[in-house]
C-alpha cells in the first residue's frame, strides 16, 4: 500500500512498525540490503514493515537547479519496493518542514507521526536532519534515549566499488548497460506504448516500433540488445533496438529520444501496431548512435547491429 504521509501510516497501523528509511533511487542492490534487514529484523516477531521515501530528490529542495535525476519515476519506485516485500510505501514530499527538523528532533519527530514505531533501517552512508548533521552513528547513539531500534546495512560491492545510485547513473550514461543490470540486481527496464513512426525501417527492409522514452537519468544513446514483451502476449522476443535522436533521418532538432526496436526472428507483426504497451529489458550495449551519409551506409549498419544481437543472445 502506497501512502502519502508518515502521520497516515501511524493512524493506519496498530502494529510495531520497523522504517526503512532512503531515497531509494533505482531500488538497487544496496537499497534491498536495506529493505532486506528491515524485514528480517520485522520478521521474527511478524512486525509491520515500511518504506520512506521521497517522490522527488531532497536535493531539489535543498540545492534547487543541483539535484541529480532521477533514475526511477515514483510509481515505478513505489511498485519496485512493494515488490521487495514491504507492507507500506510513504511516498513523502520532502517539503520544509521535513528540512528544518534538527538531527537531534529526527527520532522524536518519526516517533510522534508512527506512534507504533519500533526500529528504523537505514544505509551505512545515511545522513538526516536539518544541514544532514545526523549520521548512521548518531541514529544508533540517540535510538536508545526514545526506545527504538537502530539497524545499519553494510554497503554492497559490485566489481569492488560500492553500488550506489550516482554510480548507476554515470554507468548509464555511459552505456555500461551489463554493468548496470549487475548493480540493480534485474535488467534496466523501458515500458511504454508503443508510437506511429514514419515507416522508414520497412522500407529498407528493418521495419520498427517506436517508443518514446525520455526519463531524467537516460541510458546513453546507442544501440542496444533489448528483450521484449508485450501486454496480453506470452514470452519475449529478442530485438535490437537504437535509443536516440535518429540523427539520419531526424531534421527536427528539438525532437524527443525515441527507442526504434527491430524485432529478430520472423516475429509477430501485430504487436508493431500503434498503442501496444510494451516492456522492454536492455541487456547488452552494441554502439553509439551515430550519424550516417546515406540511407545505405544506416541500412548495411543496421544488418551488422542484427548480426551482433542475435550472436549475443545466443549467449544468455
Amino acid at each position: 500500500m502506497v501512502l502519502a504521509s508518515l502521520a497516515e501510516l501511524g493512524q493506519r497501523e496498530s502494529k510495531p512498525v520497523w522504517l526503512a528509511i532512503g531515497m531509494f533511487d533505482g531500488v538497487h542492490l544496496g537499497h534491498r540490503a536495506v529493505l532486506n534487514l528491515a524485514m528480517e529484523k520485522a520478521g521474527k516477531e511478524k512486525d509491520m514493515v515500511a518504506a520512506l521515501t521521497f517522490p522527488e530528490h531532497p536535493a531539489k529542495s535543498l540545492r534547487p537547479g543541483k539535484e541529480p535525476p532521477l533514475i526511477m519515476d515514483p510509481p515505478s519506485k513505489s511498485e519496485a519496493l512493494l515488490g521487495c516485500g514491504v507492507d507500506y510505501v510513504v511516498m513523502k514530499p520532502f517539503d520544509d518542514s521535513l528540512s528544518e527538523v534538527s538531527s537531534e528532533d529526527f527520532l522524536g519527530y518519526l516517533k510522534e507521526k508512527i506512534p507504533s514505531l519500533h526500529g528504523i533501517c537505514v544505509g551505512e552512508n545515511f545522513h538526516f536532519g536539518k544541514d544532514r548533521k545526523g549520521n548512521a552513528d548518531f541514529l544508533k547513539e540517540k535510538g536508545t534515549l526514545v526506545g527504538l531500534t537502530i539497524s545499519v546495512a553494510e554497503g554492497v560491492l559490485e566489481d569492488d566499488l560500492p553500488i550506489s545510485s550516482s554510480r548507476i547513473r554515470e554507468s548509464l550514461a555511459k552505456g555500461e548497460i551489463e554493468l548496470v543490470n549487475r548493480m540493480f540486481g534485474f535488467p534496466y527496464r523501458v515500458i511504454g506504448e508503443v508510437v506511429s513512426g514514419n515507416k522508414l525501417g520497412r522500407t529498407i527492409g528493418f521495419p520498427t516500433l517506436n517508443v518514446k522514452w525520455v526519463p531524467e537519468a537516460r541510458p546513453a544513446y546507442g544501440v542496444y540488445l533489448v528483450e521484449a514483451s508485450f501486454e496480453h502476449m506470452e514470452g519475449s522476443l529478442h530485438g535490437v533496438a537504437n535509443y536516440g535522436l535518429r540523427p539520419t533521418v531526424e531534421k527536427n532538432e528539438t525532437a524527443d529520444p525515441l527507442f526504434e526496436v527491430h524485432l529478430l526472428g520472423e516475429g509477430e507483426y501485430s504487436v508493431y501496431q500503434s498503442g501496444n504497451l510494451i516492456s522492454l529489458n536492455l541487456l547488452s550495449f552494441i554502439r553509439p548512435e551515430k550519424k550516417f551519409d546515406s540511407l545505405e551506409a544506416l541500412k548495411s549498419q543496421i544488418a551488422q547491429d542484427k548480426v551482433e544481437a542475435e550472436e549475443l543472445s545466443t549467449r544468455l
